[in-house]
């Protein structure tokens, strides 16, 4: 399978988050999905909604912030009460994940690059966890993913997992995106929305 490293995805949500008009927010989610091989585009489209699955699926994240918080100390090896007070600082597990990332004191020798891939395959196996000992494998997903981020996509992955991507991205206009990077234009935005009006996947 072709794949696409996950810090090109983290870079782009970054401008649309400091993006505040429709029109450049679609074109930089033009550019992403030109950049995504056919093999990730949906999962791109899934994550850009903060989803691993369409709605109807019912498969949701929203991992707690304490299960977060432990995740966060043990991928960074930053004792959780300081990573609980920065929490409550912040604000935004997303910049907690990050300032973590940025300050880790078990900075790996063998960090491997996130892929989209990797990061959408941890993340529907976190929200699909359930029973007795779901908890830990949470936690041990999540931290693995973490060890391995750069601290921007720390930032996002922790949006993400708890439900807080917040990127102002709707399916209309991850519809119009896609009309326009593959169809040739957004006028054709119908030819997808008829199929999506359907069957509502994104993917």
């Amino acid at each position: 399978m072709r794949d696409l490293s996950f810090s090109v995805v983290a870079e782009y949500y970054e401008k649309i988050e400091a993006t505040t008009g429709r029109i450049e927010m679609t074109m930089l989610l033009v550019d992403l999905f030109r950049k995504a091989p056919p093999d990730v585009i949906d999962k791109v489209a899934y994550l850009t909604l903060g989803q691993v699955a369409p709605e109807f699926a019912g498969v949701e994240l929203g991992l707690g912030e304490k299960l977060v918080i432990r995740a966060i100390a043990t991928a960074t090896g930053i004792p959780q009460q300081r990573v609980a007070e920065t929490m409550k600082k912040l604000g935004d597990v997303g910049k907690t994940a990050e300032w973590a990332v940025q300050n880790r004191s078990t900075l790996g020798f063998f960090q491997e690059e996130l892929t989209v891939g990797r990061v959408y395959s941890s993340l529907l196996k976190i929200a699909e966890a359930s029973g007795p000992s779901s908890q830990d494998l949470k936690i041990r997903l999540l931290s693995g993913l973490l060890s391995d981020a750069e601290p921007r996509e720390a930032r996002y992955i922790a949006r993400i997992v708890t439900g807080r991507l917040r990127l102002g991205v709707r399916d209309m206009t991850l519809l119009d995106a896609l009309a326009e990077a593959f169809l040739g234009g957004r006028e054709r935005r119908e030819e997808i929305e008829r199929r999506y009006n359907v069957y509502p996947d994104i993917g």
